[in-house]
């Protein structure tokens, strides 16, 4: 896709300076063509517009327009524009004139054209021929080129980050559906619940409805762009039971959910990522442990809170948590741009992350 882009911007910039060559009436004659002050100044005009093609693509679009800063987005279209429209005249307006006065002076015969039939010649007429394409008519004020270069480059550009978004988040919605059903909690709670059935213990049927309840939320809802949050918070209920059937009493462990979730949609399975790293970080049979979890519901949205002692050996869990974090952040960054708060503090022994979403 960058390859794509590159050379269609390699196009334009050739099309925008083929404009004045091909439009010159001295287009069969190159060397009196580039001599041509009039050519020289569409030449320089078009290249001014190519320059902000690239600027208003590149930097003005991106930072300001998309952003909605519309105010300062248009004060640098007129300040690109003014450049544009009066550089050229700027540099050439004295060296129009003469060239013209050495025209009318020549004699009659020598190097000047006959007057046209209707009068005598105009000044701008001297040494006038007709242009091999006449579709792109040059004007002094370069208004007309300056609209359609603006026009394009916002549309080009709000096509290809349309196209970004849509790939960033096929490969979030890919990751993150690898990462749902996680094979080490899958063991884990198979084992758990194979461990039950050998005790004969009443506990057995229980997980496993719980773990068909959680399979069948991520393989239905989790297609969806939202669902009610208390389903999500179902889900994280469902998931916590189960890890605690590998907790025993060397844990220390809380649970607690405040508010009241109706009414209010989420994204799904947003918030389980940073609950699982807590057991990742937090369980250990052979050390104390301790785990807290706080889910607290107000008008505005929710807000998680997970603070864990770090019990286990790093080794590879940080490239793990580290990429999960990441496809988090992706989707929190598409569903709830400018409206979440995430602090997440990682230190040796101790993990705590903080997560405040407006659902309004």
């Amino acid at each position: 896709m960058k390859n794509r882009n590159l050379w269609v911007n390699l196009l334009i910039g050739l099309g925008l300076l083929s404009i004045p060559i091909l439009t010159s009436p001295d287009f069969s004659s190159f060397k009196e063509m580039i001599k041509a002050v009039g050519f020289q100044r569409n030449f320089l005009g078009y290249f001014l517009l190519l320059v902000f093609y690239y600027f208003n693509y590149y930097l003005l679009v991106p930072n300001f327009y998309t952003k909605k800063k519309r105010f300062i987005y248009v004060g640098a279209l007129l300040l690109c524009f003014i450049v544009v429209t009066y550089v050229p005249d700027l540099l050439f307006q004295n060296l129009d004139f003469p060239q013209i006065q050495d025209s009318i002076g020549r004699p009659e015969g020598k190097g000047m054209l006959p007057p046209n039939q209707g009068g005598p010649p105009k000044p701008e007429e001297f040494g006038r021929r007709q242009p091999l394409i006449n579709v792109f008519e040059i004007r002094d004020s370069f208004l007309i080129q300056f609209i359609t270069v603006t026009i394009l480059s916002i549309l080009l550009r709000l096509d290809n980050q349309l196209k970004e978004i849509q790939n960033e988040k096929l490969k979030a919605e890919v990751n993150y559906l690898k990462a749902q059903i996680n094979p080490h909690f899958l063991f884990n709670t198979l084992n758990s619940i194979y461990a039950l059935t050998l005790k004969k213990s009443d506990q057995a049927p229980w997980a496993v409805l719980r773990l068909s309840e959680m399979m069948r939320y991520v393989v239905t809802e989790s297609h969806s762009e939202k669902v009610p949050l208390e389903y999500e918070i179902q889900y994280i209920s469902d998931y916590i039971e189960l890890q605690k059937l590998r907790m025993g009493n060397h844990t220390d462990f809380t649970f607690e959910i405040k508010g009241n979730p109706a009414g209010k949609r989420i994204a799904p399975i947003i918030l389980v990522n940073y609950v699982e790293n807590a057991f990742k970080y937090g369980v250990n049979p052979d050390e104390a442990s301790k785990i807290d979890i706080f889910i607290n519901i107000d008008t505005k949205g929710v807000e998680l809170l997970v603070q864990n002692k770090i019990t286990v050996k790093l080794n590879e869990l940080v490239e793990q948590t580290n990429e999960g974090n990441k496809n988090t952040k992706k989707r929190l960054d598409y569903f709830y741009p400018d409206k979440y708060e995430l602090n997440i503090d990682h230190r040796k022994d101790f993990y705590s992350v903080k997560l405040l979403i407006n659902l309004v």
